[in-house]
C-alpha cells in the first residue's frame, strides 16, 4: 500500500506543469520535473526578443539543489534568482501563533541579484566555451543521487538543453559555475563531489532515504523527455 501511494504521488509530481513559484515548497515539489524540463520556458520562448537561462545544481537531491533563473529586466538589466534547497531540519519549524511557518525547514534560501547584459554575454561565453550549444547532452540517465549541473536557455526565439555530470572533463572545466558563484548571495557553500555521497551509501538502509530517487532521460531532441521512478 505505501508503496503504491508513493507511485501515485510521483506520477501527480510528474504531471504538473510549472507556472512560477519555485520558491513554494509545495509548488516546487508537484511541479519539479515540469521545472527542470523548462517547460514555462519554452511556452514564453516563442518571443524572440525574450532571453531566459535557468541553471540547476543537482549536488545528490537530498542533500543540495540549488536552481539559477536569469530573466530579462530591461534591455541592459538582468534578474537572477538564486534558490537553495537543502536536507530538511524540522528544527526550523515557526510554531508562532501570529505568523506560524509550517513549511520554513523546506523553503528554499532565496537570493536576487541584478547583473548588467555585458555579464550576461560572459555567461553565454561560457556555455559556448563548454558546448552547450552544439554537443549532444548525456545519453545515459541523470541519477537523483548524482552531481550534476543542468541548463536551459531560450535565447533569439530558440530552446536548449543540456547537462554536465561530474566526474566528466565537461563538468570539471565548465567555468560557468565560477560566474554564477559571484552572483549568489545566499551565504550557503556549494555541496562539492563526492563519491561518498552516491547510491550505493543507501543501500540497506531505511526506504525513507530512497523518497526522492529518479532518474532524468534526455530524448533524441536533445531535451529532456523522461522521468524514470526508482
Amino acid at each position: 500500500m505505501a508503496k503504491f501511494l508513493f507511485l501515485l504521488g510521483f506520477l501527480l509530481i510528474a504531471g504538473c506543469s510549472y507556472n512560477g513559484g519555485s520558491e513554494q515548497p509545495a509548488i516546487r515539489k508537484f511541479s519539479w520535473f515540469s521545472y527542470l524540463a523548462g517547460e514555462d520556458m519554452q511556452r514564453d520562448c516563442r518571443n524572440p526578443n525574450r532571453n531566459q537561462y535557468r541553471l540547476v545544481y543537482n549536488g545528490n537531491y537530498n542533500e543540495q539543489v540549488r536552481t539559477y533563473d536569469i530573466t530579462t529586466k530591461h534591455v541592459n538589466k538582468y534578474k537572477i534568482k538564486i534558490t537553495v534547497s537543502e536536507d530538511v531540519d524540522l528544527s526550523n519549524i515557526t510554531f508562532s501563533l501570529a505568523n506560524p511557518d509550517v513549511y520554513k525547514p523546506w523553503r528554499p534560501r532565496t537570493s536576487i541579484t541584478h547583473v548588467s547584459a555585458r555579464e550576461i554575454e560572459l555567461l553565454e561565453r561560457t556555455l559556448v566555451d563548454v558546448g552547450f550549444f552544439d554537443k549532444p547532452p548525456p545519453s545515459s540517465n541523470l541519477s537523483s543521487f548524482d552531481f550534476y549541473w543542468l541548463v536551459s536557455a531560450c535565447i533569439k526565439g530558440k530552446f536548449f538543453q543540456n547537462a554536465y555530470v561530474w566526474p566528466s572533463n565537461s563538468f570539471k572545466h565548465a567555468q560557468f559555475p565560477k560566474l554564477l558563484a559571484m552572483w549568489d548571495f545566499t551565504r550557503i557553500p556549494l555541496n562539492r563531489p563526492t563519491a561518498k555521497s552516491d547510491e550505493g551509501i543507501y543501500r540497506g538502509h531505511k526506504a525513507f532515504k530512497h523518497r526522492n530517487h529518479f532518474h532524468l532521460k534526455f530524448g533524441r531532441n536533445g531535451l529532456l523527455k523522461k522521468y524514470i521512478l526508482n
